[in-house]
């Protein structure tokens, strides 16, 4: 439970900052974590159902920690939605990342 704790505090550094997961690694942070930011991380032109696609198809204990990070964002993504569009999107998505753990177990 502890990688995944830290994989939620860290899994908007690689977006929103100039850090990439190298930097992080360099930095003495768990390769499964990096792995599981870098799962994370939005790709630049990936569409948003593609990214949440990818989540859900990762493997291995970074793909699961991915998924419960991203559920957890999800459910504070939607409380917090200040457009219909932005709660439909996370309505949308949140069943999928769930039944990605559900497969997953």
């Amino acid at each position: 439970m502890l990688t995944a704790m830290n994989t939620a505090v860290l899994h908007d550094v690689v977006e929103d900052t100039e850090y990439s997961t190298d930097d992080l690694r360099n930095r003495g942070v768990d390769p499964v974590i990096c792995e599981a930011l870098d799962i994370l991380t939005r790709r630049s032109g990936e569409t948003y159902m593609a990214y949440i696609e990818r989540i859900c198809a990762s493997t291995g204990f970074a793909g699961e920690t991915a998924r419960l990070v991203k559920e957890a964002d999800l459910r504070v993504n939607f409380a917090h939605a200040d457009s219909d569009t932005l709660r439909e999107r996370y309505a949308r998505s949140l069943p999928l990342v769930q039944d990605a753990l559900v497969i997953a177990n």
